[in-house]
């Protein structure tokens, strides 16, 4: 297929798996990449339409291709061009709590934009899509992770625990106190400070527990298949989408029910090497087998194909 992907760069920012995944589209596909921070001279005054003509000339692509609202607003003209637009909805979220949402600018961004096809990343966001009507075609295609980067390294388990995320308590509610919990119990060697790309899969291949907490959404997040991908064990509190997708608490990973069980549960892990192994093991070969961004950007291609 040819596509034109209108997005920005992001192999170098701190949440590098969105560009892994995109990378992969285009190993597999036809891909004309076009934004800030690709070797293609990015000129932001240019419409979409004036894209197409400079790199396709008097042919066209099979569809544009964009990448969540922030990253999709630089390109101006989407919604004048006539080929087939196909966007990936990130976190398409309505207000809760403390937090104020992300819908109302997106949804002026989607009616302006009549995307033919929508895919969202967790099933909070599918459900808000065609809640809102954004479009008559929409699918889940959940995160996945570069299996041929994120994987086991023959290194020594020398700390306890690895708990290195962003804290922000009206996203994520929970962070800040696991961090506390983490702080008031006796471990040897706690890693908190957030980290990223090689540093991060380091990280996780040096843990004998690496663990995660969910939105206000309980959204499934990169973390899970990042860290299951690395060989490591992971303890989460359960997310959407947890059965649906495959996930076996107990089996590819431990779930907690709350910080007091999250403390039992590390201590328990602790001192069973050989089960925790055995989990890590299972949760690797799963995550390898079903959330590959190999096998994520084959099931993307087939959907599109079908759909448009």
């Amino acid at each position: 297929m040819k596509i034109l992907l209108l997005s920005p760069n992001q192999i170098s920012k701190y949440n590098w798996g969105h560009q892994l995944f995109r990378n992969e589209i285009g190993g597999q596909n036809d891909v004309v990449f076009y934004g800030e921070g690709y070797p293609k001279k990015f000129n932001p005054s240019l419409s979409v339409n004036q894209i197409i003509d400079k790199y396709y000339g008097e042919s066209k692509p099979d569809f544009i291709l964009t990448y969540g609202y922030r990253y999709t607003k630089p390109f101006p003209g989407l919604g004048e061009s006539k080929v087939p637009k196909v966007h990936i909805s990130v976190d398409y979220f309505d207000k809760s709590g403390d937090f104020k949402g992300t819908m109302e600018g997106q949804n002026k961004f989607f009616r302006e934009y009549k995307p033919d096809l929508v895919f969202g990343v967790v099933g909070r966001v599918v459900r808000n899509l065609k809640e809102n009507q954004i479009s008559n075609k929409i699918f889940l295609l959940p995160f996945a992770v570069d299996t041929w980067i994120y994987k086991r390294n023959i290194l020594e388990r020398v700390n306890d625990v690895l708990a290195a995320f962003t804290t922000r308590d009206d996203v994520y509610p929970n962070r800040t106190k696991v961090h506390r919990l983490l702080s008031n119990m006796d471990l040897m060697g706690v890693v908190t400070k957030r980290i990223s790309h090689y540093s991060l899969i380091q990280a996780i291949n040096k843990a004998k527990i690496s663990i995660t907490s969910n939105n206000i959404f309980s959204s499934l997040s990169m973390r899970y298949t990042e860290v299951l991908s690395s060989g490591g064990f992971l303890l989460a509190d359960k997310p959407e989408d947890f059965t649906e997708l495959g996930y076996v608490d107990g089996k590819h990973l431990v779930l907690y029910k709350g910080l007091d069980d999250l403390k039992e549960k590390i201590y328990y892990y602790l001192k069973h090497d050989k089960e925790r192994e055995e989990i890590a093991n299972n949760g690797m070969k799963f995550v390898q087998t079903y959330h590959s961004c190999e096998i994520r950007a084959k099931q993307f291609r087939d959907i599109v194909k079908r759909e448009l």
